[in-house]
């Protein structure tokens, strides 16, 4: 009687597609988990982006103060100190009139938060103009208190300064920034990606309002 021999593979066979599976997978996954960070930074570039034209929109729109605020250092008591997930990750557009400082700056909108792993460079939002007198919902509370804030006028460019009456600087020299890693308690301590060198800011010119994006390295922010 005769016996079919069946297909099989002999064990030098599957040793060598097993060494072939791991050479890809050691060339593949760091080249996957660049394409994600590059897509996270985009996602973030345009939100960023996106929130400055919609805060200035508004603005021409209504003839009022918008403004783009960044929960930071101030509000560390209100939201949760360190462990506030809204804290150097998110940002949110309000608006007021700025002839009647009884009523406080409401959101327009929703909370934007920046994509996984992405968050803003602290030392570009310490910096900003400081937006008094805000009422935002964060987590599950009303609060109402101040921001560092991005302001737009009436005219859609950027307001002076309400504590020093001045222009602030740092909004078209350095910008806003994010990188790709997280703040640490310190928030002037940061993990930074491998190869990050360089961060990515949104900055905006002071008579129109408009916004752009440029590439910045680490030592130009104060």
């Amino acid at each position: 009687m005769r016996i079919r021999n069946s297909p099989s593979f002999t064990l030098v066979e599957l040793l060598a597609v097993i060494g072939i599976m791991a050479l890809l997978a050691v060339v593949g996954v760091p080249a996957i988990k660049g394409l994600t960070g590059s897509g996270g930074r985009k996602m973030a570039l345009g939100q960023l982006l996106g929130a400055m034209e919609v805060a200035r929109n508004i603005a021409l729109n209504t003839c009022t103060n918008t403004a783009v605020i960044f929960p930071q250092k101030q509000d560390d008591g209100a939201f949760g100190g360190a462990n506030n997930p809204y804290r150097y990750r998110s940002m949110a557009v309000v608006g007021w009139d700025p002839t009647n400082s009884t009523n406080p700056a409401t959101m327009q909108g929703s909370w934007i938060t920046l994509p996984q792993g992405i968050s803003f460079y602290p030392r570009s939002i310490h910096s900003l103009q400081v937006a008094t007198n805000v009422s935002v919902r964060i987590l599950i509370r009303n609060i109402t208190t101040n921001f560092s804030a991005i302001v737009f006028q009436g005219d859609g460019g950027l307001s002076e300064d309400p504590v020093t009456g001045n222009f602030n600087t740092n909004i078209s020299t350095t910008g806003v920034a994010f990188f790709e890693g997280k703040v640490l308690p310190d928030p002037f301590t940061l993990i930074w990606n491998k190869t990050s060198s360089n961060i990515e800011s949104v900055t905006l010119t002071r008579y129109t309002g408009r916004a752009f994006a440029t590439m910045r390295p680490t030592n130009s922010f104060p």
